[in-house]
């Protein structure tokens, strides 16, 4: 199961945390962990090229960005990171739990 979470305080996102694996297919085969990877990595990428968010860990099966000073642009662009994430889920219930935490 890859369990997802992230914190919300106000209109700000200030943390996101992912961990786990689908465990849909064998691996090299799974397609559900093949599209969360993408969508994370691509979030960080531009999380890091477009913004001053700099507290982003990558380590086996855990993935933390930790957001000091939202801006507009990490907001808008965590967002629409895990409203991908939320529509990977809706077609991979059994395999990916996504929980806000307000703040």
């Amino acid at each position: 199961m890859i369990d997802i979470r992230y914190t919300q305080h106000g209109n700000h996102i200030t943390s996101l945390e992912i961990s786990g694996h689908a465990g849909s297919a064998e691996s090299g085969k799974d397609l559900v962990c093949a599209a969360v990877s993408g969508i994370t990595f691509g979030l960080l990428n531009a999380l890091d090229e477009l913004t001053d968010v700099k507290k982003m860990t990558v380590g086996d099966n855990l993935i933390h960005v930790k957001v000091d000073n939202p801006t507009a642009e990490s907001d808008l662009l965590l967002a629409a990171g895990i409203i991908q994430l939320k529509t990977v889920q809706q077609q991979n219930q059994r395999f990916i739990k996504i929980k806000k935490m307000e703040v």
